[in-house]
């Protein structure tokens, strides 16, 4: 399949693969995972000319023991935008039928490149946040505020979100998030307590910041769940008596598998979730680098997105 690219997200991976810390994205390489894209050409009669898709960015062998469990996402021999895979940042982009999902009428190609990171937020609460659960979001950024939206579609009871930076903090309360910290100033173990007693069932950690885990263990209440979504700059040191007092389980959640993708396209396509208020500003590709640089010195945003048609 040759897909038109129409929309590409820029996430943190492709800000730190630009800045060389990647730990498997090395330059030379094409970044963007987070498309979507016209068919201009195909030879998978479930596609024709002119269909509107977003891509699933992850290839796996599906031969291996992973692959035939059901875990594809953990093949070993998966190959990702950047990693074996030319990324999505270019005016067009090979992709094979199996992963591309398709776009509802009225559904834009900024919506649906916003799929991507809904499948990492949906993937990363699936057997971990369930109705009734109090649920605590350690960072507010793209991910952690769609944690927040997901976990409140899975019917959770309570949802706190802490977050540093005002601009996040004020999209989360447009969004209707109900508690919001700023852990800068005020006490969020304090918050935590009073509005859950003996801690939180679930405490998602979208910060790579050093100390998230170590508030994520005291957080959560005995025998809660702490789920780990980001990759840390390096080794941590922290004290685990914590989990081991209260028999914490700690969880790592990386990408998504190819049911998540799609309950994440069902949530975009049937508008249950408007993911349109997350994008903050759309470029021409010639203008990535610029993005790029304003991304690196902090700029204020949650979801910037290429339009390698501009």
């Amino acid at each position: 399949m040759l897909l038109r690219m129409r929309a590409v997200g820029l996430c943190g991976s492709d800000l730190h693969t630009w800045r060389g810390h990647h730990p498997f994205r090395k330059p030379p390489v094409v970044l963007g995972h987070e498309g979507a894209g016209e068919v201009v050409a195909s030879r998978d009669p479930a596609f024709g000319v002119g269909d509107r898709v977003a891509v699933l960015p992850a290839l796996s062998c599906w031969e291996c023991g992973q692959c035939e469990a059901g875990r594809p996402h953990l093949c070993r021999r998966k190959q990702v935008p950047g990693g074996g895979w030319p990324g999505m940042l270019s005016e067009y982009f090979a992709a094979p039928g199996r992963v591309l999902v398709p776009l509802a009428d009225g559904i834009g190609y900024d919506e649906g490149a916003l799929i991507e990171p809904l499948a990492v937020a949906w993937h990363c609460t699936t057997g971990a946040v369930t109705a009734g659960d109090s649920v605590a979001v350690l960072g507010g950024g793209p991910i952690g505020s769609l944690v927040a939206a997901v976990s409140r579609i899975r019917g959770a009871s309570t949802v706190l979100v802490s977050d540093v930076k005002a601009y996040n903090r004020e999209f989360l309360c447009q969004q209707g998030v109900p508690h919001v910290v700023d852990p800068a100033v005020d006490d969020l173990l304090a918050a935590g307590a009073e509005l859950t007693g003996d801690g939180f069932d679930v405490v998602v950690v979208a910060s790579g910041h050093p100390t998230c885990l170590a508030e994520a263990m005291a957080l959560a209440r005995p025998r809660g769940r702490v789920v780990l979504l980001p990759m840390f700059a390096g080794p941590l040191s922290v004290d685990l008596n914590p989990a081991v007092l209260k028999e914490i389980t700690l969880q790592g959640s990386t990408i998504y598998t190819p049911a998540d993708f799609g309950q994440a396209a069902r949530l975009v396509n049937e508008r249950i979730l408007d993911v349109r208020p997350y994008l903050t500003a759309t470029f021409p590709l010639a203008e990535t680098p610029d993005v790029l640089t304003s991304m690196d010195a902090g700029v204020d945003h949650l979801k910037l997105q290429i339009d390698p048609t501009r």
